[in-house]
């Protein structure tokens, strides 16, 4: 919201008047739970704007926002201006005809009878989705360990294996999610990380869970290519959970493919504990430990969604230490 702000405060001068949380208790929640409320007074203008920032991209449906407009200004008394983080030229068109308000910050405003700014070319940009990318998630994740100010593709390429084509792509991808930026161009590019509790914060809501099957194995398996993960982990990492009497390991689908099939075991047939807990990893663990343990980010990844209280802790005490 700050940028939208900003953005205001460059077309309308700093005697803006902005308000947030004057709404709180007029919305249900199940509106509080989807967008976020700032109130605004226009300079030489009496009425009453709200900005609404959506907390999850959204479609543009006209007749949605149209229902949705009419609530907000139900509840409010406010003129809404929805806030778009990107827009296409034809989804822009869209909007203008059906009068609809709404701000892309540092690009172009549309508000009736106030202020209409749309020099925007068409730009087509790509949608990645609430997720990273594969490529995208290692390379925040060795950016962010690593504490790594600025990159290029060839020099994460010389330290993960992964090609100068996927790491540029991925590198893009972080750029348009706001967690880099960029300073030169063509082969004097070169990808700066914001500030690092920032980038924690901001990249820490794309991060997906690595975990793309899981398999059980003897204990008697081979240990060589598995990395410990899970609560085995965050216990042995020396937090203050109790180390779990079922160890899990990550690991490729290639040293699942090698593992002897007697070696594993049926999950149906598991009867006692006396069994590992194999995790194929989207990526290879390797590429970010340089240790037994899988990183602390993807073990992040791993866990964030538990239900367990004494995980989240164990969690929030590893991160404090590492981050």
């Amino acid at each position: 919201m700050d940028d939208t702000l900003n953005y205001l405060r460059e077309i309308f001068g700093t005697n803006i008047k902005t308000e947030y949380g004057k709404f709180y208790d007029a919305f249900p929640m199940y509106m509080m739970e989807r967008y976020k409320f700032y109130f605004i007074k226009i300079p030489a203008d009496d009425r009453a704007y709200v900005l609404v920032k959506p907390l999850k991209k959204q479609d543009i449906n006209i007749n949605q926002l149209k229902k949705q407009m009419k609530q907000i200004y139900s509840y409010s008394e406010s003129i809404p201006i929805f806030i778009f983080e990107s827009l296409r030229l034809s989804q822009r068109n869209i909007l203008v005809r059906n009068q609809i308000p709404f701000i892309q910050p540092d690009n172009q405003i549309y508000i009736p009878n106030v202020m209409i700014h749309l020099g925007q070319k068409e730009i087509i940009q790509k949608d990645y989705g609430d997720e990273f990318s594969i490529a995208a998630q290692v390379t925040y994740i060795y950016l962010l360990l690593n504490n790594i100010k600025e990159t290029n593709a060839p020099r994460l390429a010389a330290e993960i294996p992964y090609s100068k084509i996927t790491f540029n792509r991925a590198l893009s991808e972080l750029v348009s999610r706001k967690l880099l930026y960029t300073e030169g161009n063509a082969t004097r590019k070169i990808y700066k990380t914001i500030d690092r509790e920032e980038l924690w914060k901001k990249g820490k809501e794309f991060l997906f869970n690595p975990v793309e099957k899981v398999f059980y194995a003897t204990y008697n398996l081979c240990h060589e290519g598995l990395y410990i993960s899970g609560e085995s982990a965050l216990a042995r990492l020396g937090t203050s959970l109790n180390v779990p009497s079922t160890f899990f390991y990550a690991t490729t689908s290639e040293r699942i493919k090698s593992i002897d099939k007697n070696e594993l075991v049926n999950k149906y047939d598991l009867v006692t504990e006396n069994y590992l807990v194999i995790e194929q990893f989207k990526y290879n663990p390797s590429f970010l430990s340089a240790s037994h343990y899988v990183d602390i980010i993807s073990l992040y990844a791993q866990l964030k969604d538990s239900d367990d209280e004494r995980i989240q802790i164990a969690l929030e005490e590893l991160l404090e230490e590492n981050l």
